[in-house]
C-alpha cells in the first residue's frame, strides 16, 4: 500500500496583504524608478514641445543630450516607451502615442505641408501679374 505523506501547511501571515505594501512604502527598486522618471518628465516635456514626438526620435534626442537610462546604457526605443508610460501613470504628462494617433498627426502634418505650399504658390504667382489686374494677363477680357 502507498505511503501518502502530508506536509503541514504554512503558518498564516501576521500582518494582512494589504497591509505589506501601502503606498508609503513602496519596494525600493519602484521608489528609484519614480524618481528617475520624475527627473525626466521635464526633460521629455521639453523635447515633445520642439516637436519630437515618436519614441523613435525622444529616445534619439534623450542620447543626443547624453542622458543615460536607468539600465546605465543609452536610451532604446522599449525603454522610452517603458518611461512614457511611467510618466502618464504618475500623471506627470502623456504616455506614448498610440498608432493611431501617430497616423492622425502624420496627416495633419502632411494637409498642413500642402497648405502652406499652397498659400506660396498663390503669392508667388500674384506677385508675378503687374499691377493686380487681369487685363494685363488677358488684354481681351473686359473688367467692369
Amino acid at each position: 500500500m502507498p505511503v501518502i505523506i502530508r506536509r503541514p501547511s504554512p503558518p498564516p501571515p501576521t500582518t494582512p496583504r494589504h497591509q505589506t505594501q501601502t503606498p508609503h512604502n513602496p519596494n525600493p527598486q519602484r521608489r528609484r524608478l519614480d524618481d528617475i522618471v520624475k527627473a525626466l518628465a521635464p526633460i521629455i516635456v521639453e523635447i515633445r514641445k520642439a516637436g519630437h514626438h515618436g519614441i523613435t526620435e525622444i529616445a534619439m534626442c534623450l542620447n543626443d543630450k547624453g542622458l543615460l537610462a536607468p539600465s546605465g546604457g543609452p536610451f532604446t526605443y522599449e525603454t522610452t516607451r517603458r518611461i512614457l508610460k511611467h510618466i502618464k501613470l504618475l500623471g506627470l504628462g502623456g504616455g506614448p502615442r498610440t498608432k493611431s494617433a501617430a497616423m492622425v498627426a502624420r496627416a495633419e502634418q502632411e494637409s498642413a505641408r500642402r497648405w502652406r505650399k499652397f498659400a506660396e504658390d498663390v503669392a508667388r504667382r500674384s506677385a508675378s501679374i503687374p499691377n493686380g489686374t487681369r487685363e494685363s494677363i488677358d488684354p481681351g477680357s473686359k473688367s467692369a
